[in-house]
């Protein structure tokens, strides 16, 4: 079964909206929007699925896939990649602009594939790779459970930040 990524978290989420008059935020998406409000004067690029989030999204931020300086990137540009494929990935598409968010589905990686060792924690490592992306990338937040449970398929909750 494929997952429909511009519907999936819509589908899931729906249910929620039914008990309450506004849409539900997940933890790691109001990680992301704290951050991208937090950046001034950023026009955002969306490279990430078109779900409710992302027109809530627009209520706080400018959002225009041609004349930006900011890039939120995850979703199914970073499915199935290996260590050197996103970070090649993440390079082309942050290229030129002074703000970027990441966020990785760690699962999603499939193997490690450039010339240097990993830790043995999964979080670290991903430090490192994004790290080995651009020394300026930080980690937005740890969370104590990256799992299907806490919709991790949904928005990616290994997320960081970067302002140049």
């Amino acid at each position: 079964m494929t997952v429909d990524h511009n519907r999936w978290r819509d589908q899931q989420l729906n249910g929620f909206k039914n008990l309450s008059n506004s849409y539900p935020i997940l933890e790691q998406e109001l990680v992301m929007l704290n951050f991208v409000k937090s950046c001034p004067n950023s026009i955002w690029r969306w490279t990430a699925p078109n779900t409710q989030f992302k027109k809530i999204c627009q209520e706080h931020i400018a959002i225009n896939n041609v004349d930006y300086n900011g890039l939120i990137l995850f979703g199914t540009t970073l499915l199935q990649q290996t260590t050197y494929s996103l970070i090649t990935t993440i390079r082309e598409l942050a290229h030129g602009c002074d703000y970027v968010y990441v966020a990785i589905n760690r699962y999603e990686l499939t193997r490690h594939d450039l010339n240097f060792d990993l830790p043995d924690d999964i979080a670290d490592s991903l430090d490192l790779i994004m790290r080995h992306c651009n020394p300026q990338f930080k980690r937005l937040h740890t969370f104590d459970q990256v799992d299907g449970n806490h919709m991790v398929a949904a928005h990616p909750m290994d997320c960081y930040g970067l302002c140049i």
